[in-house]
């Protein structure tokens, strides 16, 4: 394959378009990232990348990656009182030399940063307006004038991608009903939460996550149902401490220890599953293609698969066009199912009335490891196929 003469411009510099610019250029692929921030950072707070993602990683020569987070060694579900409700093990869970680990955003955005040394272009401040096809590739058209050509065109620019707004115009955002909350507790440390720990509570229309992403940083999540982009009263810190206010140790205490800049709010949005994501020789990647709730921990690892298999299956192919359309079927039917279950994971924990909670912690109790060990692997067991 001629792989060298062939460019791929990447519209979006978060953790998938590095991602496939990185798979790319390992590849052979000349690659150009065009970010329409002024800086090339990503923001956020904290994330788990479980062994799915983490094998692209692995794969891509990333393994220190690890270093930079914590390992996970185990999780529990548990009741608002703080009676767990499951106990996991990741020892026992399908791993593969791949942990999963928490992480700050930051610092997994860092390591492929880092990755993409002086042979991959990255253009900053580069807000896409439109694009082009003629008979020998694709044109992005910039807001600021510039242009750039190549083969192929990838839409690696998030939620509310301008690629995908002009493949698939007059599409509508779907609201959750309940904003998350992302905060960092610096220096704090409790016995109720040991390193290595990832903990979620669910309670009657909220839920709250925690976990080390490095050894004096927590980061936890919070989910309460409001109003779409409405303010709460009282400010974001005030409106969670009463929630969780009667929630177990270390709820109450994280929220408190959180300093206000570092809490970030973001309204829960997602959108239904697609059939043709692209077209031509364009296509879409991560949540552009397939944003989803964060309830299964699997936006940023789903984003990070789609970079390894475009890489692969291009590269495989003289035929371009139909090399994206290959990429997108093999990654259609996964991306669809984790759509529909993280959104229904959500529905079912925030449920509101006492018969339901109790029937929903029942349920997540007597639940036999077998079932348990199953769901893990759906999620957890997918790997990036061998080269043919």
């Amino acid at each position: 394959m001629h792989t060298a003469k062939r460019k791929a411009l990447i519209i979006g510099g978060g953790l998938g378009g590095l991602t496939a610019a990185l798979s790319l250029h390992r590849r052979g692929w000349r690659v150009e990232v065009f970010e329409q921030a002024l800086q090339l950072r990503e923001v956020g707070s904290g994330l788990m990348l479980s062994p799915n993602a983490m094998s692209v990683l692995v794969g891509l020569g990333l393994r220190h990656a690890v270093e930079r987070g914590v390992v996970v060694t185990q999780a529990e579900m548990c009741s608002w009182r703080g009676t767990a409700l499951m106990k996991v093990r990741t020892e026992e869970l399908p791993c593969e030399g791949a942990p999963p680990v928490l992480f700050h955003r930051a610092a997994v955005h860092g390591v492929l940063s880092e990755a993409l040394g002086e042979g991959i272009p990255v253009h900053l401040g580069a807000r896409l307006a439109r694009f082009e096809e003629d008979g020998s590739g694709v044109v992005a058209h910039f807001e600021d004038g510039r242009e750039a050509r190549g083969d192929v065109l990838v839409g690696a620019d998030g939620l509310r991608s301008v690629v995908r707004a002009q493949l698939h115009p007059g599409e509508r955002l779907r609201y959750a009903g309940q904003p998350c909350w992302r905060g960092l507790a610096r220096g704090f440390e409790h016995p109720g939460l040991p390193r290595g720990m990832l903990r979620e509570t669910q309670g009657s229309g909220a839920r709250f996550g925690m976990g080390h992403v490095r050894e004096d940083v927590v980061y936890w999540f919070a989910v309460a149902d409001w109003p779409e982009g409405q303010p709460v009263p009282g400010g974001d810190k005030a409106f969670l401490q009463e929630i969780f206010r009667t929630a177990h140790a270390p709820i109450p205490q994280l929220i408190a220890a959180t300093d206000e800049a570092d809490l970030l709010r973001n309204d829960l949005l997602d959108r239904l599953p697609i059939e043709q994501w692209g077209r031509g020789r364009v296509t879409l990647l991560g949540d552009a293609a397939h944003p989803m709730m964060p309830n299964l921990g699997q936006g940023a690892c789903s984003a990070i698969e789609d970079g390894g298999v475009l890489a692969q299956v291009l590269s495989g192919t003289e035929d371009l066009e139909r090399g994206l359309r290959d990429y997108e079927a093999r990654r259609r039917e996964r991306t669809a199912w984790l759509q529909q279950t993280s959104w229904r994971f959500g529905v079912i924990a925030q449920w509101k009335h006492p018969l339901a909670v109790w029937m929903r912690e029942q349920s997540i109790r007597l639940a036999p490891a077998s079932v348990m060990r199953r769901q893990y692997e759906q999620l957890w067991g997918w790997r990036l196929e061998a080269d043919r």
